[in-house]
């Protein structure tokens, strides 16, 4: 009697009820319970008082008038509910079959690189496309196509694929031969000579650059070879390019991080006189070189959003070197900052990403204690680090999803993706879903542009 009284008062306040579905007024009277509600009528009020009264105060006819009223009432609340059951299971269907979905491409050390699209919601990785690839450790893809190297030592080479989704892979340019160990690839499009594929050649120290039409790689037309060392002998016996950075707001300026002889390379692109076979061919000049401490390694770098600040990783040395950007007729690059990323100094220092909201920026770190440095981004474009995160073993490339929730690592030791949970606080939180490998040991995971 409390919920049904409490439910009546509320008639008595109103008038009467509302037609669901169609926000018109319903009223109630004794000789119209029986059937469907009727809009017209008079206020059942005489029925609802005898109902607050007790039925043992009420006649035969009332009490039959207030059975029937609560009939009315309980027929009301099941349609309703049915109603809103309906109406949740719709919006709980749509937010499913609408859960954000990255597509991703991993290259591997093997035979095949893949695509996959990615569930943000379930956290699974399905399976798209795979073309055979032999050791293609970096690969990204952009309308339609996907640009790999192929890191064989002597043999090593590029590649251009068309990638349709659930289409498959194709390869549409045959290995093309680029420096040795080719590590990086990067698409710079010149406005008078159109696009182009770079890659940043690791044992060869050297750029390679290859003319891009309909997807397709040619020739390659231009390569800029590199001399220099660095005090760890053992790995800066000679030049090692290892990254390309367009500089943001310089238009043809671009930076090679030469890991072997501890500087940045400033590059610019331009237009030559061309040949008969390649007319209006690209060049590259080397303009200077930006110093980086002895014995860093400098190896993959990003900008911040307003390309003020410049944020490299040394694989070396296990820091995190910030420059302030600025220019003085040509890019220039000045060192504000050193801060120690690789807790163990084991000297794998891979990876560098800053998160979609510029508040953090993350390393990945090798070889031992294997995980991901945290980085809290102050004001003034400085680092304070604020985490660690353990991983599996080699953590090589990752990625952070463009919403800015998941952090995806490829653990090429242990053959699998690994999915991090993006706290609110720029901490990360390891998911037990992975995606395993049986024999391809992935190396880079990159979103499909």
């Amino acid at each position: 009697m409390g919920i049904c009284s409490v439910f009546t008062m509320f008639l008595l306040h109103t008038g009467g009820l509302h037609d669901y579905g169609k926000g018109e007024r319903v009223h109630f009277t004794p000789e119209s319970v029986r059937g469907p509600p009727k809009k017209e009528g008079t206020a059942y009020g005489f029925g609802v008082f005898l109902l607050l009264l007790g039925q043992r105060h009420a006649t035969g006819k009332e009490r039959e008038c207030i059975f029937l009223l609560f009939s009315q009432i309980r027929n009301l609340r099941r349609t309703i509910m049915k109603r809103s059951i309906i109406v949740m299971t719709a919006a709980l269907a749509a937010a499913c079959s609408e859960a954000p979905k990255t597509e991703v491409v991993i290259g591997t050390y093997g035979e095949h690189l893949y695509t996959y699209s990615f569930n943000h919601q379930t956290l699974e990785f399905t399976e798209t496309a795979n073309a055979k690839a032999w050791n293609a450790s970096y690969a990204l893809a952009e309308e339609g196509c996907i640009f790999a190297v192929s890191e064989v030592g002597s043999e090593s080479g590029a590649y251009s694929f068309v990638h349709q989704k659930d289409q498959g892979i194709e390869l549409t340019a045959e290995h093309r031969q680029t420096g040795a160990d080719p590590c990086f690839v990067m698409i710079y499009e010149d406005p008078d000579t159109g696009k182009y594929m770079m890659t940043a050649d690791y044992s060869g120290g050297s750029v390679s650059v290859f003319p891009i039409e309909n997807g397709r790689i040619g020739k390659r037309v231009e390569q800029i070879c590199f001399e220099g060392s660095g005090p760890v002998s053992a790995r800066q016996e000679a030049s090692h390019i290892h990254q390309l950075k367009e500089v943001p707001g310089a238009q043809g300026y671009i930076l090679a991080s030469d890991l072997g002889a501890d500087v940045i390379r400033l590059l610019k692109a331009g237009k030559c006189e061309g040949t008969a076979a390649n007319p209006g061919a690209l060049k590259l000049e080397h303009i200077k070189d930006i110093p980086c401490p002895a014995g860093s390694g400098p190896r993959h770098m990003e900008f911040s959003a307003d390309g003020k600040r410049l944020y490299c990783i040394a694989e070396l040395s296990g820091e995190v070197l910030v420059y302030g950007a600025g220019s003085d007729g040509e890019p220039s690059f000045t060192l504000v900052q050193r801060i120690q990323a690789d807790e163990v100094n084991a000297g794998g220092s891979a990876d560098i990403h800053i998160h979609p909201s510029g508040k953090w920026i993350y390393t990945s770190h090798r070889l031992d204690n294997d995980g991901i440095s945290i980085f809290k981004i102050n004001e003034d474009g400085t680092l304070e680090k604020c985490g660690y995160a353990r991983t599996g073993r080699h953590p090589r490339n990752f990625m952070i999803t463009p919403d800015g929730e998941l952090l995806l690592v490829a653990c090429r030791d242990d053959r699998l993706i690994q999915i991090f949970t993006i706290e609110k606080d720029g901490t990360l939180t390891l998911t037990p879903s992975k995606l395993v490998f049986e024999s391809d040991m992935p190396s880079s995971i990159t979103a499909v542009l």
